[in-house]
């Protein structure tokens, strides 16, 4: 019996983890994703900031231009908290562009951001971790990567440097991205996926 309550206990938490890390790949309106959202989490906060993306991040901006995101705060999993961010058009509601974000107070007033960043300068180890067992799940979804890199790089910025750590997966109809970046004032793990057409 003893065995029995010890798997089913490991069962839960194992589908509440990968609930908390499920994400959207399909392009449909965003009415649909709200609801899966909902469905992860019944008691889902919901934020409201102005967001722009930036060419550079998002190549198809001109051609479909995008509202303000619906921003989802998810429970954490793991060391770091989710946010997932939706953003589409509005004229046709149509889901352009989405984002995980894997990063520890990334919403919030402006100290506690600071704060939090201050923190995790430390934790290079953590999001090392986090960022390969991510790319594992990722990998599980779309399959072999066309690029990886197998560990982070030093990127110049600034008179400083950041470590970065790039996985791409591109077809003809979809880019997705997994991109960790660790110093100069950031440290996160982004998932970033969008649709061509």
């Amino acid at each position: 019996m003893r065995i029995l309550m010890f798997t089913l206990v490991l069962f839960v938490s194992g589908r509440t983890v990968f609930a908390q890390e499920s994400i959207w790949t399909k392009q449909t309106k965003i009415t649909e994703v709200i609801a899966f959202e909902k469905k992860l989490d019944p008691d889902a906060k919901f934020l409201s900031y102005h967001v722009s993306l930036a060419k550079e991040y998002y190549p198809l901006g001109d051609r479909y231009q995008t509202v303000d995101p619906i921003i989802v705060q998810r429970k954490a999993v793991g060391a770091l908290q989710v946010y997932a961010e939706y953003f589409y058009t509005d004229k046709d509601s149509l889901l352009r562009l989405v984002s995980y974000d894997w990063e520890k107070g990334r919403y919030g007033d402006l100290k506690d951001v600071l704060e939090s960043r201050m923190e995790e300068g430390g934790k290079l180890d953590i999001y090392i971790g986090e960022y390969i067992r991510i790319r594992e799940q990722l990998i599980k979804t779309f399959g072999k990567p066309n690029q990886a890199d197998e560990k982070p790089k030093s990127v110049p910025f600034e008179g400083q440097s950041y470590l970065s750590q790039k996985t791409l997966w591109e077809t003809d109809a979809v880019h997705t991205d997994l991109n960790m970046i660790f110093g100069a004032g950031t440290y996160r793990i982004r998932l970033t996926l969008y649709w061509k057409k």
